[in-house]
């Protein structure tokens, strides 16, 4: 059986057509879910107990404080960044804590 071109051209489109419908559909149903997750969070958080005042700080570690807030970069001192990149790696494979989680403030050569 030979189908001529018209006729492969339609069923081609119907796919595509097919195809599209579908991912829309898939996209509504994301937005629906996502939507019901962030309202089941919001619930969540509104009814978590609030902390008490936190407690004091000693005054020895009120000293030790830099005098400079930290403005989220990473510090790189006689280190290039190949090597920090390991030491990072390292430390949060000894640690199994994901490197996404941890913040590196400064890392310096000793």
């Amino acid at each position: 059986m030979n189908i001529g071109v018209g006729e492969a051209l339609l069923i081609s489109l119907c796919g595509f057509v097919t195809v599209f419908i579908l991912l829309i559909f898939l996209i509504l149903v994301l937005m629906v879910v996502s939507r019901i997750v962030i309202a089941i969070e919001g619930t969540g958080k509104a009814t978590a107990p609030v902390s008490a005042a936190p407690a004091a700080v000693p005054e020895e570690k009120k000293e030790a404080k830099p005098s400079k807030p930290w403005d989220g970069k990473l510090q790189l001192i006689d280190v290039d960044e190949e090597t920090a990149a390991c030491i990072m790696a390292i430390i949060s494979d000894e640690t199994d804590i994901p490197l996404d989680e941890l913040q590196f403030r400064r890392i310096q050569a000793l």
